[in-house]
């Protein structure tokens, strides 16, 4: 069991071909490394599900705003998450 954490833990470089588009996109993002680690993970691991982990912090707010009153308090702290992160 302590193999198999360190050995999904260790790192190695390996050089693909993909789409110039992709790796356009690929470098807005933070980690990139990470990015491509989660998405291949989730490609050969189809049969887990999905977590809030996998979400963008913009739709999951957009989500909470359907759940609130126009006018309540959740709303209002949620509009100003919102205005935060924009």
């Amino acid at each position: 069991m302590v193999f198999e954490k360190e050995r999904r833990e260790m790192r190695i470089n390996r050089t693909f071909s993909i789409p110039v588009d992709l790796v356009h996109d690929l470098r807005k993002k933070h980690n990139q490394s990470e990015t491509v680690t989660r998405a291949l993970r989730k490609y050969l691991e189809p049969n887990q599900s999905e977590t809030l982990d996998d979400a963008e912090t913009r739709t999951i707010l957009s989500e909470l705003r359907l759940r609130f009153e126009p006018m309540s308090a959740e709303m209002e702290l949620l509009k100003t998450m919102i205005a935060i992160i924009s």
